[in-house]
């Protein structure tokens, strides 16, 4: 060993940076052996493989580029080819035709993973580019460099592998899931009270949940509301409870009366579990993905561990936090005495915090119609509403190209784009009049998505980093936007309490909706513990847990027992375990926007956007210098219960 060639091996072995590049390689090794299979190629195959394709230095530097470039031409092209594929589905284009359906339930991409680890590319990328923990993430995540945080995000893609046909009967089973829920209206001018006679303005047709509850928020504004808010409460319990009656969803043929549970008078046939059957499906569909995520074997650990990049108890815990908060029976007590009456269960939608819209919700809808009578003339308004939440007009010139806007079949939602030459797409229900507030809300809402959407996918330096952390972060921005609707209207108004009466109204939503997450969370954890259950054990299990949670939670708050209302939300019928985003999106826009009480949102979303899709914990300390915490919005609901009368 004394030659200057066997000192020189030893020094090398023995050095922290060999240490690491063998470490990795035999990380790499074992991360491509799990996904190796017989139809792969025998042990000696793979061995040969491994030895021949693991690379360091600038070949290593060489394989990243090439994934980056390949990767974003192949996904982007998928989804846009998936768009199109789902416009019929996604837009109000007329009657949804059956071969409508079997177009959106098509998933181009579908075998691209497979084909990758078919032609072996998946298994380079798999051999050397490891796995990052969410612990070594966070313990190490500081000091990372932007292209090492994108090898990390290439190596997620690589880390698992779900078969082609698994893929697809899922993708069928969400899109039957997608299709229940965003055809489930309620024609709410056939909706009458004790006196026989229709409750609601003609033509009006309600999605449920979203339209319900927007309808019912509205009602608050109207002095004669309380009746109607009273109905659109029994209409949701007969759909939590499944006793509404099957002729009464999207159809209009009689005339209900929620009280009675009547049509024209007679008792009627009531769906039979349809929705929690749909749920039971979402959860086969997870269960046959389940075994092809070592180490993520329940949907609960993919989406929490993987997804979101956040651990489910520490979740649960802000949710907690949220709800056990005691500045909450205050505020409950504070919205009694602006009500002037005992709490209802649907006062957890409250919308008394919100500055007055100046106009009662008809006028407010004409004024709406009138200004953006279709899906373009929004569109072209775009620069306008962005210049008017501060942005440059250099800004807003750039950002308005990047969307398309279209009129939604379902509530709205925001697609985005997977390569740089696409558009996000925006879409919100424009009625054939033209589009009213509630469409309107929800394109702010809408709109803040694809303002995010833009920024981190045109001005991101690695498109491995495109996007955010997770969801939550884009609903962070889209609240933001959405609670602007009525500057953007020009109907805000300047008033003393404006900040505080906002403080009060994010603190509500935020406590509201976190119920509903800890349902969502304790239902899916149910349906593991019961994997037999049938559509109606599942009814009575999530009603159950639904009210363990109101009563714990909202009872000693509202003064009223056993309601089952949070488990009303459709999210949790179409889009499994979505529902914490929101509560995290809350808590992230409030602490987003108080640094933009002292920065501006024109300059500083764009930063925060390129950030990119680190995790959570290191996007929130290079965005805000601080952790996601309920701890400021707590803070600020206390200060401001005590100034607003």
């Amino acid at each position: 060993m004394n030659c200057p060639h066997c000192l020189f091996l030893l020094a090398f072995l023995t050095s922290s940076s060999a240490q690491a590049a063998l470490s990795d390689r035999d990380k790499g090794i074992e991360q491509a052996r799990q996904l190796w299979t017989a139809a792969d190629g025998s042990p000696e195959e793979f061995s040969r493989f491994t030895a021949e394709n693991f690379a360091q230095g600038p070949e290593r530097d060489i394989i990243f580029d090439r994934f980056e470039a390949k990767l974003e031409a192949m996904r982007g092209h998928y989804t846009a080819l998936g768009l199109e594929l789902r416009r019929e589905m996604d837009e109000d284009r007329g009657e949804l035709k059956p071969v409508d359906r079997l177009f959106a339930a098509l998933d181009p991409s579908a075998h691209m993973m497979e084909d990758l680890f078919k032609s072996r590319l998946g298994f380079i990328a798999a051999l050397n580019f490891p796995l990052r923990t969410l612990e070594e993430s966070a313990a190490q995540g500081a000091s990372w460099t932007r292209k090492q945080w994108a090898e990390a995000r290439l190596t997620k893609l690589f880390a698992f592998r779900v078969p082609t046909e698994v893929q697809q009967k899922t993708a069928d089973i969400r899109a039957a899931a997608e299709v229940y829920v965003d055809t489930y209206n309620v024609y709410m001018d056939h909706v009458v009270g004790a006196d026989g006679k229709p409750m609601f303005r003609d033509g009006l047709k309600l999605l449920s949940h979203w339209g319900l509850r927007d309808e019912l928020r509205g009602l608050y504004a109207d002095p004669a509301g309380l009746a109607k808010q009273k109905t659109i409460l029994t209409i949701m319990e007969r759909i939590i409870n499944q006793d509404i009656p099957k002729t009464a969803v999207d159809g209009k043929e009689y005339l209900w009366d929620p009280a009675k549970n009547t049509l024209d008078g007679k008792p009627a046939e009531r769906e039979p579990d349809t929705r929690y059957a749909t749920l039971l499906s979402l959860w086969r569909a997870a269960r046959l993905e389940d075994p092809y995520y070592p180490g993520y074997p329940t949907l609960m650990d993919r989406s929490f561990k993987l997804e979101r990049e956040i651990p489910e108890p520490e979740v649960e815990a802000l949710l907690k936090s949220l709800l056990e908060a005691p500045v909450g029976k205050q505020v409950a007590d504070l919205i009694k005495k602006r009500l002037g009456r005992k709490l209802l269960p649907f006062d957890i939608w409250y919308e008394g915090f919100k500055p007055a819209k100046g106009m009662p919700q008809e006028q407010l809808d004409v004024l709406v119609r009138k200004r953006y009578p279709t899906s373009e003339a929004f569109h072209q308004d775009i620069p306008n509403i962005l210049m008017k939440l501060g942005f440059s007009p250099e800004t807003a010139q750039f950002v308005a190209p990047h969307i398309e806007v279209d009129a939604a079949r379902g509530s709205g939602h925001a697609a985005g784009p997977d390569m740089r030459s696409d558009k996000s797409h925006l879409r919100t229900r424009v009625g054939k009049a033209g589009m009213d507030y509630l469409g309107f809300n929800v394109a702010m809402h809408e709109l803040g998505h694809c303002v995010e959407q833009t920024f981190s996918m045109q001005r991101a330096d690695h498109y491995l980093l495109h996007g955010v952390p997770n969801d939550a972060f884009t609903e962070g921005f889209a609240f933001m936007f959405q609670a602007h609707d009525l500057d953007v209207l020009g109907l805000k108004k300047s008033d003393a309490d404006a900040a505080s009466l906002k403080d009060l109204d994010d603190f509500w939503m935020a406590r509201e909706i976190s119920g509903v997450a800890l349902v969502d969370m304790r239902t899916w954890h149910w349906m593991y513990e019961h994997p037999g259950a049938t559509p109606a054990q599942l009814r009575e299990a999530m009603v159950g847990i639904a009210k363990d949670v109101w009563n714990q939670y909202y009872a000693p708050v509202l003064g009223v027992r056993d309601s089952p209302l949070l488990a009303i939300y459709s999210h949790m019928f179409y889009y499994s375990l979505y529902i914490p985003n929101y509560p995290l999106g809350h808590l992230i826009a409030f602490q987003v926007e108080d640094y933009f009480k002292t920065h501006s949102l024109g300059t500083e979303m764009e930063r925060m956007c390129r950030i990119g899709s680190v995790t959570p914990a290191e996007w929130m300390r290079q965005a805000v210098g601080e952790p996601i915490s309920t701890a400021p919005m707590l803070k600020a609901a206390k200060k401001a219960a005590t100034l607003v009368r």
